[in-house]
């Protein structure tokens, strides 16, 4: 099992790191909504770990403002800033954590944990790391899917619940294809993606 692990931790960094230089761009929910060559939390844990559609993500909130989740992170961020999609981006990688705040209202878009520790996981157990089938036999088969083929990425909404979910598309490598290394959490409703899925 321990091997398992390790093997699986292993092939999921390098799966990052291949993923996060296209996941930067507007792939991932947008640019502003995904790590950039992000190989993962390093084991530091927010609060419980428990992440909570349309809720929180640990102890980050998704109705804090952009100050108080610095004060609970204890730590500031990297910053960028994405004006053509009207996107900050702040990330936190040792924690594993990225927020997404528009630029015009300021209100945070995304929260979302993302690499390959398994200490984050939703409120029905499902962890990065996790698979397609274990977030559908938890969740539901009531999303949106997001094909990026081009970036290796699908993305997966749950509007009603305000959840979201990265997997790694890459049907030629079965250890890793349909593996989670992102989940984050939006207030409930439609929140489409920043950029328009490959055809």
């Amino acid at each position: 099992m321990k091997t398992r692990c390790r093997v699986l931790a292993v092939v999921g960094i390098s799966a990052l790191i291949l993923i996060g230089r296209h996941a930067a761009s507007p792939a991932l929910a947008g640019p502003g909504e995904g790590p950039e060559n992000a190989p993962g939390a390093s084991g530091i844990v927010l609060g419980d770990g428990v992440i909570v559609p349309g809720q929180r993500v640990g102890s980050v909130r998704l109705k804090m403002s952009i100050h108080e989740i610095i004060a609970t992170v204890g730590r500031p961020p990297k910053r960028e800033e994405f004006p053509r999609d009207g996107i900050i981006l702040y990330e936190w990688r040792t924690e594993g954590l990225w927020v997404s705040q528009t630029i015009t209202s300021r209100a945070i878009r995304v929260v979302s944990v993302f690499g390959t520790s398994d200490r984050y996981r939703t409120n029905k157990g499902v962890s990065l790391m996790g698979t397609r089938a274990n977030m559908e036999a938890a969740h539901g088969k009531g999303y949106r899917q997001y094909d990026y083929p081009a970036d290796r990425i699908t993305l997966i909404r749950y509007p009603n619940l305000g959840l979201q979910f990265g997997l790694v598309n890459q049907p030629s490598n079965p250890t890793i294809h349909n593996r989670i290394f992102q989940i984050g959490i939006f207030a409930p409703g439609d929140l489409p993606p920043l950029r328009k899925p490959s055809s």
